[in-house]
């Protein structure tokens, strides 16, 4: 079966968002995965982007003028309050994703993973003063109670799965549940610090995937993209210029949807989900 034909707002011919993982961690960050004791160095590599690079990408975003889609650990809020309530200040949408970033949903009990999915999301509204209606789970690490936990709390979209460029949705227990399609086609962790490529890997994947969809789009079929950094990874000197690459490569087409996670998915369940 063919995917369906998506319609963007103003005849949009692709919609692209801007991702950032804001991620805390217990253990070990992605620099050296570790065993049951803490790595100090792996933690203060991923200390960065709260001490560091989240300032850094929120600075990019707002000097290009778009909104960014944050991916944000509960113990952000705890651990750097004062950038989680800048970036709310400044329109970017939070989105669940876990309380730290080390600890898998798939290695909890079903209780211990509700409890930890409600927790989060208190602990984000505190700061933010609105519980994210988004998630993305550490490690896109999800089991077949994780939908069911997210519904009851209000999620209605879930970035968890890989699909075909476009939104699609579940019903799970009677409710919509919009899947944002993992995409990577620009992803810093993926594409520069696991394979250690050169950081201009990053934007000509943007780049090759942009046109080609873009194309699409002008074809009649729209689809929707985006460009993902973690903050402790691609908000450094070295990576976050290509990320600033991507925003003004797609700035420079015309009848281009720049919007959050969020957006497009409230615009699929009014447009494509039937009541």
């Amino acid at each position: 079966m063919r995917p369906i034909t998506i319609k963007w707002p103003n005849d949009a011919k692709i919609a692209v968002s801007f991702f950032v993982a804001f991620e805390a961690f217990e253990k070990f960050s992605q620099y050296r995965r570790g065993g049951d004791k803490p790595d100090y160095a792996s933690l203060a590599y991923g200390e960065y982007g709260g001490r560091a690079g989240i300032w850094r990408v929120m600075e990019t975003l707002s000097r290009n003028g778009v909104k960014g889609t944050i991916d944000t650990n509960g113990r952000v809020a705890e651990d750097f309050p004062d950038a989680l309530k800048e970036l709310q200040a400044a329109g970017h949408e939070i989105v669940g994703h876990g309380w730290v970033n080390d600890v898998y949903l798939t290695a909890l009990e079903p209780q211990q993973e509700k409890e930890l999915i409600k927790r989060t999301l208190q602990s984000l509204a505190s700061v933010t003063g609105k519980r994210p209606v988004g998630w993305v789970s550490p490690g896109h690490r999800i089991n077949e109670h994780t939908f069911d936990h997210l519904v009851e709390e209000g999620i209605y979209w879930s970035g968890d799965l890989f699909g075909p460029d476009i939104p699609e949705h579940r019903m799970i227990n009677g409710k919509p549940l919009v899947i944002m399609p993992r995409l990577d086609y620009a992803n810093d962790h993926s594409l520069i610090f696991h394979p250690k490529n050169s950081a201009r890997v990053y934007f000509e994947s943007f780049k090759t995937a942009f046109d080609y969809l873009y194309a699409e789009g002008q074809a009649g079929s729209p689809k929707l993209i985006d460009a993902l950094v973690h903050a402790h990874i691609g908000g450094r000197p070295n990576i976050i210029g290509v990320f600033e690459e991507c925003i003004r490569y797609a700035k420079g087409f015309k009848d281009v949807w720049f919007c959050t996670k969020g957006e497009i998915a409230k615009w699929y369940l009014d447009n494509y989900v039937r009541a």
